[in-house]
């Protein structure tokens, strides 16, 4: 605001005046931008409310998924042997399992040359897995070791072979290794031959002839098979020894020849967990919430009517298989100050007598609880929370122009005082100066 001024000849502080009648004018403005600056701190409280409810949307987005608390566990009475990991789709039971042979990969050497830059003669070299095949032409720029090795590495179609050079006491060799186990991933080497002889121990073709070892040619140093194993005495054979799909849900993975018991079980201390972090999660939730009525936003009903969703979902129930089923089956209770608490023991029970159950009481697809309160948290942030916001950020920009025009109005308000005191500071010493004139005329 302007400057007022002090009386040029009567000494009177009409700064003091012009202010003190400013500060009094200005009452509606501090009003309005007190209000102001109260709907700030509410749209910022507001974003911290979205940010608190899409952080338990996250977390209880995950028990929506019915693995997530339909959990089992895998053991092997022989972890050297085999071990085992259990999904959601397997079953509680034993089997016995044998294994009698591990899956390999295939492994071929080369024929030894003097080193990996002697000459290994010109033509197409052909490599096939799996149905896949690479054709390498060879020429001057890559018949050596080294440079099949690179051309072999680098190729876009390569198949699945990975080529090193080994360095042994007979001289130097390419090893091609298969990417993966089992029989059908037998690496096969064909030949094109500028010497025009595709099948002898001359020329490019000499590369991959095998002959009858100690001889200097190319030799199988491990050969592509698939496991062997019975389960329950059943056989099975298998391109990995990563054994899916023989028993549903259940991946044995092989270690070792040998013999070993595994065990699928109810894994309840890990579905016990994942209800205890519900339990947390939603406690936070209400804590935050709790902290925003204690600030600016302690008059607001649609942060109320907001608590009061999730409260409501958690007093209806679900349904399981037709029949309503309520969270305290699952240990999940309520106390008078709306918090949950676990008890284990009901929990225990229930996965004792259904295990499944409680798996449906917070994903079934419809009433589950996971499934109510990630669709009511998503609808608060998308809907109801933008929508507040909006109204709020409305409020701001009335508000705002409010205090255009007032602030306008104290600057030609103080300014009219200005020179209306000014006017009255240049009657009044006019007048004195009559005073005084008379004054003296008259003796005084």
């Amino acid at each position: 605001m302007a400057v007022g001024f002090a009386g040029i000849s009567t000494g009177a502080d009409w700064s003091s005046m012009i202010s003190q009648l400013v500060q009094l004018e200005s009452r509606s403005l501090f009003r309005l931008q007190s209000r102001e600056s109260e709907l700030d701190r509410q749209i910022s409280d507001y974003g911290l409310v979205k940010s608190a409810i899409d952080t338990f949307s996250s977390k209880v987005d995950d028990l929506r998924d019915a693995s997530t608390l339909k959990l089992l566990s895998g053991t092997s009475s022989d972890e050297d042997v085999l071990t085992v990991n259990a999904g959601s789709s397997a079953v509680a039971s034993t089997y016995d399992v044998e294994i009698t042979r591990m899956a390999s990969y295939d492994k071929l050497a080369s024929s030894a040359y003097t080193d990996s830059d002697t000459a290994v003669g010109t033509g197409t070299l052909s490599i096939t897995v799996n149905g896949e095949s690479l054709d390498v032409t060879v020429d001057g720029s890559n018949n050596t070791l080294a440079g099949l090795r690179d051309a072999i590495n680098s190729a876009a179609g390569n198949p699945g072979v990975t080529a090193s050079i080994l360095h042994e006491s007979g001289g130097s060799r390419l090893i091609l290794t298969g990417s993966e186990t089992g029989a059908e991933n037998a690496i096969n080497i064909s030949v094109v031959d500028d010497d025009s002889n595709n099948t002898d121990a001359n020329g490019l073709s000499k590369l991959f002839y095998i002959g009858v070892g100690d001889d200097g040619l190319a030799e199988q140093i491990t050969t592509a098979l698939d496991a062997q194993l019975t389960v329950d005495g059943f056989d099975i054979e298998s391109a990995s020894n990563s054994v899916t799909g023989v028993i549903e849900g259940v991946t044995l993975e092989l270690e070792a020849l040998g013999s070993s018991t595994i065990a699928i079980e109810q894994d309840v201390s890990q579905v016990e967990e994942k209800v205890d972090e519900f339990v947390s999660v939603y406690n936070t939730l209400l804590d935050q919430l709790d902290t925003f009525y204690a600030g600016s936003l302690a008059n607001d009903g649609t942060l109320r009517r907001i608590e009061q969703g999730f409260t409501d979902i958690l007093n209806s129930p679900a349904s399981v298989n037709g029949v309503d089923a309520y969270l305290f089956e699952a240990g999940v209770t309520r106390d008078r100050y709306g918090r949950v608490e676990l008890d284990s023991s009901a929990l225990s029970d229930t996965l004792a007598s259904d295990f499944d159950k409680i798996s449906q009481l917070f994903s079934d697809d419809a009433t589950g609880y996971a499934t109510r309160l990630y669709a009511y948290a998503e609808q608060v942030m998308d809907d109801i929370i933008v929508s507040r916001e909006d109204g709020m950020s409305s409020q701001k920009r009335l508000l705002q122009g409010q205090i255009d025009r007032q602030e306008l109005h104290i600057e030609t308000y103080e300014k009219s005082l200005v020179a209306q005191f000014m006017s009255l500071d240049t009657t009044m010493a006019s007048l004195m100066g009559t005073s005084n004139y008379l004054a003296g005329q008259l003796g005084y």
